[in-house]
């Protein structure tokens, strides 16, 4: 068992390796599963066990906790590569190929709140694109609920806010 929870922190390290953005839990479980490697527990353990030994980190909103390799981690996956089959390190490279569009439309939209000293808060809606900024809104509102649906609604609607917002500035 010690073995096979070695390589699924292998298929973790090389999965966030081979991503310039953050990936969520449940996208590298989906993988993992979908193959047939493990179940869910036995990623989340793997996952539980690289934040511990500082090989991954987590950067959480709201409502999403996001996952990138660290430098530590890179070193880690450089020393033990080979024990990553080349099969699965082509099968992970398939996988992300064919779900790109779903990785770009995960991490390009994001949301979250915080709520400030004064009691009300701040819901902060970006918009990127590689990796960099391109679009963003802070709204400062009343109660919880009005910035978790600020946040909720971000993803649906912020192309339309960002294209009238562009259009509304440049006429």
């Amino acid at each position: 068992m010690k073995e096979a929870i070695t390589i699924y922190k292998l298929i973790v390290l090389y999965t966030l390796n081979r991503i310039t953005s953050p990936l969520t839990l449940g996208f590298v479980a989906d993988y993992v599963i979908e193959h047939g490697y493990t179940n869910y527990f036995n990623v989340q353990n793997a996952f539980a066990e690289l934040l511990d030994a500082e090989l991954v980190a987590c950067s959480q909103t709201y409502n999403t906790s996001y996952y990138t390799i660290t430098e530590a981690g890179r070193e880690t996956l450089e020393l033990f590569y080979t024990n990553l089959s080349h099969e699965i390190r082509a099968e992970i490279d398939q996988y992300l190929r064919e779900k790109n569009y779903q990785i770009i439309d995960r991490t390009a939209i994001v949301s979250d709140y915080t709520r400030r000293s004064n009691g009300d808060y701040v819901a902060s809606c970006l918009l990127y694109e590689k990796n960099e900024v391109l679009f963003q809104v802070d709204i400062a509102v009343p109660t919880e609920e009005d910035a978790v649906k600020i946040c909720n609604n971000w993803r649906s609607s912020s192309s339309e806010l960002y294209s009238t917002v562009v259009t509304s500035l440049l006429k």
